[in-house]
């Protein structure tokens, strides 16, 4: 859908019928970057995931239903009668034609994800279109391509207006933020233990305790309990060597944070080493890196990780 309509956009700024007998003047905008880096767009995405995530739920729940009627009916099928079959396998097909049904509701033609996605996405697919135009005009450009097409070769720094548009898309936002008192909401992960030392020291643990107490003073951010994180991961599966980014990210978006906060442990010796890395949840951008050092014992490894963790939290300023 995004790509349709980055395509039907740049059409549509192309028609310029008052071009004929002057030079064109022609500026190119990354509509990836815009999709990608547009905050509001994102969490209009964002929530736009959450009902899908919650759809495919659904779906998944209801295809266990039909594995498991007909897993009985394996079972029982020895000691059925004619009629007994008969019923289980009418039942069978009922919980398929629900499958089916459900899928051609939420992903079929004019269904609840195409209703979704234009309520939530539509506004902004008008903003983007119109602060183009804006853009452009305003720069003397007479034309507009999107510079992420194969088709273009080569084009000026010049000539991209990608970041004066983000930059215009993303003021209000930045403004309502500060003014209106907006908090962040950020979550919080064990950190991922690289090595059997950390592993059974359990640091991965023990420096999401410090990270969380570190940012907790920030009074622009709404730091998710740990717990609601820790539960999240363990309905996962996870474990603390499997929290990827990728991984960190997906949860991190079930939660509604807008931001998260993962990264690595390992021991060396006497020392332990760690890395906590910041990340916008709607686009997965890795906003800071922040590394700490420190010995084994648990007092210079907290004072060290605690203060790592407020300079991190420093990225978030009034």
């Amino acid at each position: 859908m995004i790509r349709k309509f980055a395509t039907f956009l740049l059409l549509t700024l192309s028609i310029t019928p008052t071009l004929q007998g002057k030079d064109v003047s022609i500026a190119t905008v990354d509509m990836n970057r815009i999709f990608n880096e547009y905050i509001e767009f994102q969490d209009a995405k964002r929530e736009l995931d959450r009902f899908v995530l919650e759809w495919e739920r659904q779906k998944d729940s209801l295809k266990q239903y039909i594995d498991s009627l007909k897993n009985l009916l394996e079972i029982e099928k020895p000691g059925l009668t004619e009629k007994g079959r008969e019923k289980r396998e009418l039942e069978i097909q009922k919980a398929q034609e629900a499958y089916s049904n459900f899928i051609k509701n939420i992903w079929g033609d004019n269904g609840l994800f195409y209703k979704k996605s234009s309520e939530l996405l539509e506004p902004y697919y008008k903003k983007i279109q119109e602060t183009i135009k804006n853009v452009a005009m305003a720069n003397g450009f007479d034309l507009v391509l999107n510079n992420d097409a194969k088709v273009i070769l080569y084009v000026s720094n010049s000539q991209d207006i990608t970041d004066k548009v983000l930059q215009e898309l993303n003021k209000t936002y930045a403004q309502q933020a500060i003014s209106g008192g907006k908090r962040y909401r950020i979550a919080v992960f064990p950190l991922m233990e690289t090595e059997p030392g950390a592993q059974k020291l359990q640091l991965g643990n023990r420096l999401q305790k410090s990270l969380y107490q570190g940012i907790t003073g920030n009074v622009l951010l709404e730091v998710i309990p740990t717990d609601n994180v820790n539960k999240e991961i363990s309905r996962s599966n996870l474990t603390n060597n499997k929290l990827f980014p990728e991984t960190c990210k997906q949860i991190a978006l079930s939660l509604n944070a807008d931001y998260f906060v993962c990264g690595t442990v390992e021991t060396s010796g006497e020392n332990v080493n760690f890395v906590y890395k910041l990340y916008r949840t709607a686009t997965g951008e890795k906003l800071q890196e922040i590394t700490g050092s420190a010995t084994d014992p648990r007092e210079s490894l907290d004072v060290e990780s605690l203060q790592k963790a407020r300079l991190l939290s420093q990225q978030f300023k009034p």
